[in-house]
């Protein structure tokens, strides 16, 4: 276990944004407002626009209904127990001065698993026992809540290790695997250092609660997808009734009638050349266990569809794993990347390329070569998606498929600025990507379609977009 400055440290480095930027008083433990320090794996992020906590307009509810999705059941007569997800309307105040601190009030009611740690503990106990249609109001101890202030939650870091921009009042979030946590840049010191607050905003103040159960959410699993040379795949496991996979169906999307972004969109935080950032070899996942099952698990149902022993596949922006089937029965499988010890080190690859896509977005392979291709995690990178996406078209073969999934993890400072606006939005991300298919080139994609294939709230959720080479 790294120290608390240790692990810090070791955070501003990295630079990986885990989960989304923070979005109010449910989403942190309060288990974290009361530890000695931040986790010892984690990312840090300066948060700026959009990525900052606004004391008073915390968008809870409407974020996590987002992200969840599904149908409401109604039954009147079901008590809310541990595993149920449940939908709850609520309105919390400080019992100090009765000022309402946030709200469902014109939004989603919160979605949660009850038992499950994803809200604090005396909200969570308040919700057990209740059936559709009840109201209660609780009080919250601190203890129950984000915990006592602690001044060991204040740390120094050193100017060497502070990000560029941070200024005295800015909001950055530390993550590291499921726990996420906010602080806050209580100054910025002439020698260029800083003192952040990671005590939670919220820690050391009793909360009282208005709520009510208003319904138990119910996931749909099971949807039809085009697959290769434009066959149905049946995909099972997918979340039918998710916003993701409604993201791209009309008539509550429409196409835009011309490329939408502008240059300012593909701008990031880091302009520096990525061959440095990725000097050294990466021997890790980027995405936990839950989440490279369900892709593996997309990609056995999707590759089925191709002669098995003949068909090609090429994984961009690959590395050292590219989270195919451990029985994949491609013929050729090849890969590019930035970094030529991953790609060496990939044990289903039959070839690779070292290629930087932002710097030479051009694919080493001729026309028409590949039955499918696939990229994870990856697609929030890329700088020049117009050159990156004809290429793919190019070196497809007609009526082959592209798969581009991704989740809401990535290097932060590497990412796209309109990617990294609100790392939670799935479906919005899942336009992006539409839009990358549907102009790029104008008219060469077909049946371009977006899946949720996240395995659960508690998962990295993984969500992906495909298209058939018209």
């Amino acid at each position: 276990m790294l120290s608390s400055t240790a692990a810090l440290r070791t955070a501003l480095l990295a630079g990986h944004v885990v989960g989304k930027p923070v979005a109010g008083c449910f989403r942190t433990p309060a288990s974290a407002s009361r530890s000695r320090g931040p986790p010892a794996t984690c990312g840090i992020v300066a948060a700026v626009g959009a990525m900052a906590l606004v004391p008073g307009s915390r968008k809870v509810s409407a974020r996590l209904g987002r992200c969840l999705g599904g149908a409401v059941a109604m039954a009147a007569s079901r008590e809310a127990g541990d595993g149920d997800e449940v939908y709850v309307k609520y309105e919390g105040r400080l019992t100090e001065d009765n000022s309402v601190f946030d709200s469902s009030e014109g939004k989603e009611p919160l979605c949660f698993i009850v038992g499950a740690g994803q809200v604090v503990p005396g909200f969570d106990r308040a919700v057990k026992g209740l059936k559709v249609g009840d109201k209660k109001t609780v009080t919250i101890s601190p203890e129950d809540a984000y915990g006592q202030r602690s001044d060991a939650m204040i740390m120094n870091i050193p100017a060497a290790q502070v990000p560029k921009g941070l200024q005295e009042g800015m909001q950055v979030m530390l993550g590291g695997g499921q726990q996420k946590m906010p602080a806050k840049v209580k100054q910025v010191l002439d020698d260029g250092s800083a003192m952040l607050d990671l005590n939670h905003p919220l820690a050391g103040k009793e909360l009282k609660f208005d709520l009510e159960l208003v319904g138990f959410r119910e996931v749909v699993k099971g949807m039809d997808m085009v697959g290769w040379q434009g066959q149905t795949v049946k995909v099972p496991f997918a979340v039918a009734n998710s916003p993701v996979s409604e993201a791209l169906k009309e008539p509550n999307w429409k196409w835009p009638q011309g490329w939408p972004y502008k240059e300012d969109d593909f701008r990031r935080q880091d302009e520096s050349d990525d061959s440095g950032f990725y000097a050294q070899p990466r021997f890790v996942t980027h995405i936990d266990e839950d989440a490279i099952d369900a892709i593996r698990n997309f990609y056995d149902v999707q590759f089925a569809q191709a002669p098995q022993g003949e068909y090609s596949v090429l994984d961009i922006c690959s590395s050292w794993i590219s989270h195919y089937p451990k029985n994949l029965k491609a013929k050729r499988v090849a890969i590019t990347g930035m970094v030529e010890q991953e790609l060496a080190a990939n044990k289903q690859a039959t070839e690779f390329a070292v290629a930087d896509l932002n710097k030479m977005p051009k694919l080493p392979y001729g026309d028409s070569e590949f039955d499918f291709v696939t990229n994870v995690v990856s697609v929030d990178y890329l700088t020049k998606p117009r050159d990156v996406f004809s290429e793919m078209h190019r070196v497809l073969k007609p009526g082959g498929v592209a798969i581009m999934s991704f989740s809401n993890r990535c290097f932060f400072t590497k990412a796209i600025s309109m990617w990294v606006r609100d790392m939670s939005d799935g479906p919005g991300h899942c336009q992006i990507v539409g839009n990358y298919f549907r102009f790029n080139p104008s008219g060469g994609w077909k049946d371009i379609q977006s899946v949720d294939i996240s395995k659960g709230p508690r998962a990295n959720p993984m969500w992906v977009v495909v298209a058939v080479k018209a």
